[in-house]
């Protein structure tokens, strides 16, 4: 085995013992500094010195010193050190459910509720230190990685039919189940209505969003439409909300999730009757980690934000309200 080889054989058990015994300046206080017995230190420093083939220390009458090899490797890896010790204590930190880790990372389909799940995870975590959010409307993409432990939460939608596979070692809980609302330009016949039946919508056209995240929905809403006796006419297929917003407003209809009000004076917003083309809101998590022992606290502080926001919606809190009576 080449000397070059034996080099990379270093861990940091080796560099914690060079660090200790360089601090503390003998072998005896470097093993009482390191929680072990002087032999210990002495025979894994010899250890190390055969492997690279160099004496890391003069040592006589009880003290050590290091020896230009030695300072050359204490240099070197002086700053090595700390980032090691910082991945370890970031990855067993992942690992055990005890607490959070530093940096906690969300993965989140398009939704109201994403811009909340920072200051929620901070305020029920204050010891997090940052909250990164990752947004991908894939839930079959997003789910892995909570089961694979590269991220701690997670918020999905489904739909009746349309059920996500869920992993095996995630957990979930639904925020909320949400109808539909359509978007009608301000003076369609139909816009004075309180509410909409879809069967009344056959003859319109439709602008959806739809590129392959909304391939999901785009089904569903295509065999609901079957389920009341036509086939939709989609004349515009955009990839954003905003693009269809300027759609609707020159003549289509367009859908909406109920929470996200358009504020718009040439848009109205109305309900489905019969509240059709449900969707649920999930939240997830992998259950073997932090977020397990403390899910009941999290859902109660994610739907009571969900409904707070519902009702800033004026459709949708007058919809909600009628429901309540």
């Amino acid at each position: 085995m080449t000397k070059e080889f034996d080099v990379v054989q270093l861990d940091v058990h080796h560099l914690r013992v060079i660090r200790a015994i360089a601090d503390t300046g003998s072998l005896s206080r470097a093993a009482i500094a390191l929680g072990v017995t002087q032999p210990a230190v002495s025979a894994q420093l010899k250890r190390l010195e055969n492997m690279l083939g160099y004496q890391l220390f003069d040592r006589s009458e009880g003290s050590a010193k290091p020896t230009p090899m030695g300072e050359l490797l204490l240099r070197r890896t002086a700053a090595l050190l700390p980032q090691l010790d910082k991945l370890l204590e970031d990855i067993e930190q992942r690992v055990c459910p005890s607490g959070p880790p530093d940096v906690v990372r969300v993965v989140a389909v398009a939704s109201a509720l994403v811009a909340f799940l920072p200051s929620l995870v901070s305020r029920l975590w204050p010891e997090v230190s940052e909250v990164q959010v990752v947004h991908d409307d894939h839930p079959e993409r997003l789910l892995p990685l909570l089961a694979q432990r590269r991220a701690e939460l997670g918020l999905v939608k489904d739909y009746p039919g349309y059920e996500l596979e869920i992993p095996a070692s995630v957990d979930t809980a639904v925020v909320a189940t949400e109808p539909t609302f359509v978007l009608l330009p301000r003076d369609h016949p139909l816009a004075s209505r309180e509410s909409i039946d879809l069967r009344e919508l056959r003859d319109e056209s439709w602008v959806m969003v739809s590129d392959s995240s909304a391939a999901t929905f785009t089904k569903y809403f295509a065999d609901t439409c079957a389920g009341h006796g036509f086939s939709p006419t989609v004349s515009h297929q955009v990839t954003s909300q905003q693009v269809a917003l300027l759609v609707v407003k020159a003549g289509a209809i367009g859908l909406s999730q109920p929470i996200c009000d358009p504020c718009d004076d040439g848009i109205v917003t109305r309900p489905l009757r019969g509240d059709v083309l449900p969707r649920r809101h999930i939240l997830a998590w992998n259950r073997e980690t932090f977020v397990a022992g403390r899910r009941d606290e999290l859902i109660s502080a994610v739907v009571e934000t969900y409904w707070a926001e519902a009702r800033k919606a004026p459709v949708y809190a007058a919809y909600l309200d009628k429901r309540e009576r």
